[in-house]
């Protein structure tokens, strides 16, 4: 049997359609209710056999993106090959998702590391082990193992899958500016008033076939207190085009959903000062390889 030297894995980015605070626990972790869409703006990560006592390499063409145990992609293959320095592979990550904009593109590297990884190597962990490695390496990793449409609930680990969500447009974009998500949560203790909540009216309006019905109910907890000028820009920008703005994780992306292509290409034009933005559309799935066919598949 011949064996795969190579794995060619695409990894999406996603937004929050809605992000509830729904407590805080003894150890200091806040809860939430969250509807996660994968969307298609991806990150690709090539894994190579490389000879057995080879160390481990990692190398990314992003400036300021880490290559050792400070990157989630490094320490997925350290957790599942279970060695300090992991041997026998090399791995590429070329990163378009950009970095702190609650989009997810380290956690959904993670969970590409995870899914090639064992695939290349043909690692006998079943799905479970997997998804609860994913969950110790960080509570959005195990969504991106299957992607699509999920509720999220816990501290983002208790998923429950939703399918045959209608395909949206969104815009998203993002300043040069990043938002801490620890400061975040420590202005939202500070508030007073209770929070609003998204979630339920998110969840009844997913497959509606009026996309406006979904976008309106859409809503961030974060959004009450991340307010920076680049953020503020962005929505004003969306807002004048009555597109909903709203942010995605703690920010600093924020997204609006478009009824059609013509209203976002608009959207997108009028937001080309940004230093990130792009027509997305939602999808169903999440990491996939590159088949010898020439087509993406999911894993």
């Amino acid at each position: 049997m011949i064996q795969e030297q190579q794995i060619i894995l695409r990894t999406p980015a996603k937004v929050n359609l809605s992000l509830d605070i729904t407590g805080r626990r003894a150890d200091g972790y806040h809860t939430l209710s969250s509807v996660f869409q994968a969307i298609d703006c991806y990150d690709t990560l090539t894994i190579r056999r490389i000879e057995n006592d080879a160390p481990m390499t990692l190398c990314c063409q992003a400036e300021g993106v880490p290559c050792d145990s400070r990157n989630l992609v490094y320490r997925a293959a350290q957790r599942l090959l279970q060695a300090e320095e992991p041997r026998g592979i090399a791995m590429t990550l070329e990163k378009n998702i950009p970095s702190q904009a609650g989009m997810g593109g380290g956690s959904s590297d993670c969970a590409a590391a995870l899914l090639g990884i064992r695939a290349l190597l043909g690692l006998s962990v079943s799905d479970k082990a997997l998804s609860e490695l994913a969950a110790s390496l960080g509570a959005d990793v195990p969504f991106f193992l299957c992607g699509g449409t999920a509720l999220a609930e816990g501290i983002g680990e208790i998923l429950t899958p939703i399918t045959d969500v209608p395909e949206r447009i969104l815009v998203v974009a993002k300043g040069r500016e990043g938002v801490s998500t620890p400061e975040g949560y420590r202005k939202l203790d500070r508030l007073e008033e209770p929070l609003p909540m998204y979630t339920k009216a998110v969840l009844d309006a997913l497959h509606t076939t009026q996309p406006q019905r979904l976008f309106a109910a859409c809503g961030n907890a974060f959004d009450a207190v991340t307010n920076l000028r680049e953020i503020r820009k962005i929505r004003l920008v969306m807002s004048s085009c009555g597109v909903k703005p709203v942010l995605s994780g703690s920010g600093a992306a924020v997204f609006g959903g478009c009824e059609t292509m013509t209203q976002a290409a608009h959207l997108e034009q009028l937001l080309q000062g940004m230093d990130f933005v792009r027509i997305c559309k939602t999808i169903p799935y999440g990491v996939q390889q590159y088949g010898t066919d020439g087509i993406w598949h999911s894993l």
